[in-house]
C-alpha cells in the first residue's frame, strides 16, 4: 500500500489531491492521502474542508503548528502504507504518468526522489521573481545532475521512502523555523548506508516567495546550517564548499572588502524586478561569513 503524505500551512490543495485521486485509480496498487493542515488560516482551512468528504483522503486540521520535520515525522506515524510519498503542499502534478513512475520504483530503492521544476514563465508579480530565478537555476536539476552529488541535492518536497526508514530515522525536530532539515535527514541516511536514487519525476513549484519573505529565510536556513555543522553534523552545501575554498586560499578578506563596496547595489539589485543569482550568492556568502565571525 502506498501512503500521500501532504503536509500543509496556507496552500489550497484541493486540486493537488484531485490529481493525484485520477492516477490513483489507474494503478492496481491500494493508495491512501494523507492531508494534515499545520496551523492555516482560517481561509486555507475553508477551501480545504471539502477533502473530509473524498473517499480515500484523510483531512486532519491540527491545533497547534507542528513545523516542518514534526508534522512530517507525525504523518509518517500516521500512515498505513508500507511505502510513503511525502509532497509539499505548493506542489503541482505535471506529468500524467507521476504515480506510476514512483510505483515502478518501490520495491527497487529505499529512498527516491523525483525533484522540482518552475514554470519557464516568469511571475507576473515581479517582486516574486528573484524567488524565480533562483528556483530555476539552482534547485531545477535533472537527476543526472542531482545524482552526482545524490544527497547534497536531496529536496523533501518530492520523494518516496519506505515508512520504516522515517520510523527509524525521522527528521529533527529541534530544527526550529525554515532550512536544511531535509540535508541532515539525507546526511543521517548515507551514514546509515541507505542510498538515495533520483529520477526525473518532478512536480511544479507554485510557491514562489516576494524577494524580501525570501530573502528572511535564506538567512534563516544560513543560521540553521551553521549551528547544525558547528554542533557536529557536517552538513555539505555548495555554500560551505565555496566558503572552504576562500578560507583556504585567504581569500575571505578580499572578498568581505568587494561585498561592502558593492553592498548597496547588491542588495538593491536582489529586490528588483531583474534579480541575479550571482548577487544572490554572493549576499548569502556574505551573511554566512558574519554570523562565523560573531562566534
Amino acid at each position: 500500500m502506498l501512503t500521500i503524505l501532504i503536509p500543509i500551512y496556507n496552500h489550497k490543495v484541493v486540486k493537488l489531491v484531485k490529481a493525484l485521486m485520477r492516477q490513483c485509480k489507474k494503478t492496481r496498487l491500494d493508495c491512501e492521502i494523507l492531508c494534515f493542515d499545520d496551523g492555516s488560516n482560517k481561509k486555507t482551512r475553508y477551501e480545504n474542508s471539502i477533502l473530509s468528504d473524498f473517499f480515500g483522503v484523510n483531512y486532519t486540521e491540527l491545533s497547534e503548528n507542528l513545523g516542518r520535520a514534526r508534522i512530517r515525522n507525525w504523518m509518517a506515524r500516521s500512515a498505513s502504507g508500507r511505502y510513503v510519498l511525502f509532497l509539499d503542499c505548493d506542489s503541482k502534478i505535471v506529468r500524467k504518468d507521476f504515480i506510476e513512475r514512483y510505483i515502478q520504483c518501490i520495491e527497487k530503492y529505499d529512498i527516491v526522489s523525483g525533484g522540482r521544476i518552475y514554470n519557464k514563465k516568469p511571475p507576473r508579480a515581479k517582486s516574486k521573481r528573484l524567488h524565480w530565478e533562483y528556483g530555476r537555476k539552482s534547485e531545477s536539476m535533472t537527476a543526472s545532475k542531482r545524482s552526482k552529488h545524490p544527497y547534497m541535492f536531496f529536496h523533501s518536497n518530492n520523494f518516496l521512502v519506505r515508512r520504516e526508514i522515517v520510523e527509524k530515522y525521522p527528521f529533527d525536530e529541534n530544527i526550529v523555523g525554515y532550512g536544511y532539515e531535509d540535508l541532515l535527514w539525507a546526511s543521517q541516511l548515507h551514514k546509515a548506508g541507505y542510498e538515495i536514487m533520483h529520477i526525473d519525476n518532478p512536480v511544479e513549484h507554485m510557491g514562489l516567495e516576494k524577494a524580501d519573505i525570501f530573502l528572511r529565510k535564506a538567512k534563516k536556513s544560513i543560521e540553521n546550517l551553521l549551528a547544525l555543522n558547528q554542533g557536529g553534523q557536517n552538513i555539505e552545501t555548495r555554500l560551505t564548499r565555496i566558503y572552504e575554498f576562500m578560507r583556504q586560499y585567504q581569500l575571505v578578506g578580499i572578498f568581505k572588502r568587494y561585498y561592502a563596496l558593492k553592498r548597496e547595489k547588491i542588495e538593491k539589485g536582489l529586490l528588483s524586478e531583474n534579480p541575479g543569482i550571482f548577487s544572490l550568492n554572493m549576499y548569502k556568502l556574505n551573511y554566512y561569513i558574519s554570523l562565523i565571525e560573531r562566534q
